[in-house]
């Protein structure tokens, strides 16, 4: 064999090595991401870990819950706008009381 084609033999392993290489690292990674989505987090919990946690803030369970929270808020606007409502009506009584006496007076 010449010197030639013993280069150009070595260049075709190392580049075969190369690309095999290449895909096994690219291969590693998509795993690596998958895990990350499906497997364990830093803190230890699994993606059902982690699924329970959101499912126990969407349903009522005694206050702790998103949905309570959100109920607790609209009870309170509720009664907000109903006593806004009476101060409304208390305010224009006590407004247009006195427009009325001062018509009576100038007639």
């Amino acid at each position: 064999m010449s010197d030639m084609s013993i280069l150009s033999t070595i260049l075709l392993v190392i580049g075969t090595l190369t690309g095999v290489g290449a895909f096994m690292f690219s291969i590693y990674k998509i795993a690596k991401r998958v895990d990350q989505a499906v497997g364990v987090d830093s803190d230890g919990k699994t993606l059902s870990d982690r699924m329970s946690r959101v499912e126990h803030q969407l349903w009522e369970n005694g206050g702790d819950s998103l949905k309570d929270q959100v109920n607790s808020i609209a009870s309170c606007q509720t009664e907000i706008r109903a006593e806004m409502g009476i101060i409304k009506d208390i305010l224009i009584a006590t407004v247009e009381k006195p427009k009325k006496e001062k018509v009576r007076k100038a007639s």
